[in-house]
């Protein structure tokens, strides 16, 4: 896939993690984000799907990611899937935010995440309460 910048009218599209559950991304989609669900691609809510699997599936087309399960940075084959594909992922650095803080977290840092999926920046980004969000190394 091609690193190139997206056009600037072309919608972004996002793909949620099932950690995130089904109410904050819903929650994003009545806010005006494109987000596909994992639920709505694999079967039984994606519970025997791993990372890597639904990482490429996401990556493969286009989608950047949205997560709070940051243990994914660490895997090598995320890493070498995020080179290949030029593409990027968005994980909140909390894992017990509540619903509503989720979706804030997310919303209070939409331009950037568009951006960094836009410009097809390539890497894992934790997503703060405070300042932009910043790529992991």
């Amino acid at each position: 896939m091609s690193r190139s910048k997206r056009s600037s009218e072309s919608p972004l599209e996002f793909f949620a993690d099932r950690c995130l559950g089904k109410q904050a991304p819903a929650l994003l989609i009545d806010l005006g984000w494109i987000i596909h669900v994992i639920s709505d691609h694999f079967p039984d809510d994606a519970q025997a799907v791993s990372d890597p699997e639904w990482i490429e599936y996401g990556l493969r087309r286009g989608w950047s990611l949205l997560t709070q399960d940051e243990r994914i940075s660490t895997q090598p084959a995320v890493k070498a899937m995020l080179r290949e594909y030029g593409g990027c992922i968005h994980c909140l650095d909390s894992a017990n935010l509540a619903i509503q803080a989720r979706v804030a977290r997310f919303e209070a840092q939409r331009r950037t995440i568009h951006q960094n999926a836009r410009d097809r920046r390539v890497g894992f980004f934790l997503v703060r309460e405070r300042g932009a969000p910043r790529r992991k190394r």
